[in-house]
C-alpha cells in the first residue's frame, strides 16, 4: 500500500465505528484529506494527542481505496491558549469550518494552507471580535476565487474618491449612488478601503490600521450577506 508523508492542520472529526476516527485535514500539497485514525478513541492510543482539532501535526498516511489511513503523527504545534478563550474557540471553529466545507479534496492549498495557520495563530495570541471574522473571510474569498468588486461601480464602472457608494451582496461588489440597487446597503470609502486591504495583507499589518475594528463591527453583516448568497452559509461562530 503506497504511504506518503504530509504536514496538516485538523480542521474536523467524525468517530468512526467503535474506537477510529475520521480526521478531516487540511495539508499544503493535498488539499483536504480524510483520512482513519485506527484506535484513536482508545484511552492508551499514541496517535490521540497528535490528532486534536486545530493542531498542525507532521503525518504519514497510508493511501487507500475510499479514505487514507494515518499511521504515525507528530505533532507540530496546537494553540494552547484557545481552550480557556470561549469566544477566541468560536472563531477557531468558524474557520475551520468554512475551509471544510468550501474547499474539495485533492487540490494543492498552500495559500490556504498558510492562511488558516496564520488565523489560529492570532487567534491564540489573543486576536478577538469582528476584524478577524471579516479580515479572515474577506482573505478566503481572495484565495477561493470570490473577492468582490471593490475597485469599481459593477454598473458603470465609475471609480471616483468623492462618489458615494453602497455594497449590493447579491451582485458581488460595489455601486455608485446613481446606480444602487435595491438591497444594496452604504459602504463608505474608508471601509472600502479597509475591504481591499483585508483581502490582501496579513492580520499584522492590518491590526495596525487606525479605526480598523469599528469598520468591521460596522460591515461584517455585508460580508456575511455575501457568503450567504454566493457560497450557502455566513459561517458565524457559535
Amino acid at each position: 500500500m503506497p504511504t506518503y508523508q504530509t504536514t496538516g492542520i485538523v480542521i474536523g472529526r467524525t468517530n468512526f465505528g467503535e474506537a477510529d476516527r475520521v480526521v478531516r485535514l487540511l495539508t499544503p500539497e493535498h488539499g483536504k484529506v480524510s483520512a482513519v485514525a485506527k484506535g484513536v478513541r482508545k484511552i492508551k492510543s499514541r496517535l490521540a494527542g497528535h490528532l486534536e482539532l486545530f493542531s498542525e501535526t507532521k503525518l504519514m498516511l497510508a493511501t487507500g481505496r475510499n479514505l487514507d489511513t494515518i499511521t504515525s503523527a507528530r505533532l507540530a504545534w496546537y494553540p494552547h491558549q484557545l481552550a480557556a478563550a470561549y469566544d477566541r474557540l468560536g472563531l477557531a471553529f468558524t474557520f475551520a469550518t468554512a475551509v471544510d466545507r468550501l474547499t474539495e479534496p485533492g487540490l494543492a492549498q498552500p495559500k490556504l494552507y498558510a492562511l488558516l495557520r496564520e488565523a489560529l495563530d492570532i487567534l491564540d495570541a489573543g486576536a478577538t471580535g469582528e476584524l478577524p471574522e471579516l479580515w479572515f473571510k474577506l482573505r478566503l474569498l481572495e484565495i477561493l476565487g470570490y473577492r468582490p468588486e471593490l475597485g469599481t461601480c459593477l454598473t458603470c464602472g465609475r471609480r471616483d474618491a468623492d462618489t458615494t457608494y453602497a455594497f449590493d451582496p447579491v451582485r458581488g461588489g460595489i455601486t455608485c449612488a446613481a446606480d444602487t440597487t435595491p438591497g444594496a446597503k452604504p459602504l463608505d470609502q474608508a471601509a472600502i478601503k479597509l475591504w481591499r486591504l483585508l483581502a490582501d495583507y496579513p492580520y499584522a499589518t492590518i491590526k495596525q490600521i487606525a479605526g480598523a475594528p469599528t469598520h468591521a463591527i460596522e460591515t461584517l453583516q455585508l460580508c456575511d450577506a455575501f457568503y450567504e448568497h454566493h457560497l450557502g452559509q455566513a459561517f458565524h461562530p457559535a
